[in-house]
């Protein structure tokens, strides 16, 4: 999962510092950015995204946060190799506290809060007054708060979350009919008046790319 780390003279790892750069003029005036990243579907590479973004924001010297609010499937565990007691899923009724829930990787300066434990209630949960609370928290002490939700497309959360991100991207594959989720991308940024949104694109042809390797390619652009 963390190419800007294991492939850092990449093509793809170029393309993340591409995406760093434009997420340093979106919302400049805002100092702490909650940056909120979905999809129309699973599959599309969210969570890779989620990761990779907030590896090379941590590798050029800020403070980042991932906070793994798919709690319905949670990847992050496996895919950065930590474990927890402690999640979101505690967090949010009041069982653990964000200083038992967060989490040092290995790349320094970037941090996670796990989703924890699969809840039966997960939609519910973010409608807890804890949540708040906690990016309140965070906001202090990162520069970026990465947060990784569900696939708008099938599960709501996503849509919920977003009264707290100042930046949102949504996840593209062009292997997954990327016109459906551009069309569904549109819809929802129109019906709920959504500003500062972006999208990143997954499995780009070569010669509609600037960046590509081994099979990931990704581009970058504000709608």
């Amino acid at each position: 999962y963390l190419v800007v780390d294991s492939q850092q003279r990449s093509f793809i790892t170029e393309s993340f510092r591409s995406i760093r750069t434009n997420l340093e003029y979106m919302a400049p005036d805002i100092k702490s950015k909650i940056i909120l990243i979905t999809s129309n579907r699973p599959g599309v590479g969210k969570t890779f995204c989620s990761i990779n973004t907030g590896a090379i924001l941590a590798k050029g010297g800020k403070k980042v946060l991932i906070i793994e609010l798919d709690l319905h499937k949670s990847k992050i565990q496996t895919a950065l190799n930590v474990s927890s007691d402690f999640g979101m899923s505690t967090l949010l009724i009041g069982k653990s506290s964000p200083q038992e829930s967060i989490i040092r990787t290995s790349i320094e300066n970037l941090d996670v809060i796990l989703a924890g434990h699969s809840p039966p209630n997960a939609s519910e949960l973010l409608l807890s007054n804890h949540l708040p609370a906690l990016l309140e928290h965070t906001k202090k002490n990162y520069d970026y708060i990465i947060v990784d939700t569900p696939p708008m497309g099938i599960i709501s959360d996503a849509l919920v979350l977003m009264k707290y991100s100042d930046v949102n991207l949504f996840i593209l594959n062009t292997k997954q009919s990327p016109r459906e989720g551009l069309r569904f991308a549109h819809t929802v940024v129109t019906n709920n008046k959504i500003d500062r949104f972006g999208f990143i694109i997954n499995n780009v042809k070569q010669r509609y790319s600037k960046y590509y390797y081994k099979g990931y390619k990704y581009t970058y652009g504000n709608s």
